[in-house]
Parts: structure tokens; C-alpha cells; sequence
């Protein structure tokens, strides 16, 4: 396992867009770890569930510029499926 003083050492070297990733990827789990404490005994759906899905992109939601309307997903499949022919 890593020690502190290992990360900082780690830190120290990655560029700004690195940072940034990690910086949003340290918020994600701090969502993930309140959402977790406050629904502890919380019956969990079967996994790969359309309920699991759900309830995992409801508590892991993208970043704004991941997200995309059902309108867009549609073309884009389209898209690739044109490709395909």
C-alpha cells in the first residue's frame, strides 16, 4: 500500500490536467462515501438491474461535459450503425 508521503512524492510530478481529473475523481468518492453513510442498511437491486443502472448513474453522475441528451446518444448510434453498413 502506498504511504502518504508516497502520493505527495506522486503529486508533485503529474501535470495540471492530471490534477484536475484526480481533484474531481477525490469529489466523486466523497459523494460516494456521504451517499453510502447515509443509506446504510439500504436494500441494494440486483446487479445489472436496470435499477442497479439507475441507481448508479444517479449516484456517479457525469461531469457536465460527459453528459449527453437521449436526442444525441440516438443520432450518434445512428451514426455508427450507418458506418456499419
Amino acid at each position: 500500500m502506498a504511504t502518504l508521503e508516497q502520493i505527495q512524492q506522486d503529486l508533485q510530478t503529474l501535470p495540471q490536467d492530471a490534477l484536475d481529473l484526480l481533484a474531481q475523481f477525490i469529489q466523486l468518492l466523497k459523494k460516494s462515501q456521504v451517499a453510502t453513510q447515509e443509506h446504510p442498511q439500504a436494500e441494494q437491486p440486483e446487479k445489472g438491474s436496470s435499477t442497479a443502472i439507475l441507481q448508479f448513474l444517479h449516484n456517479h453522475p457525469l461531469a457536465p461535459e460527459h453528459q449527453r441528451t437521449a436526442l444525441e446518444i440516438d443520432q450518434q448510434i445512428s451514426e455508427e450503425r450507418a458506418a456499419r453498413e
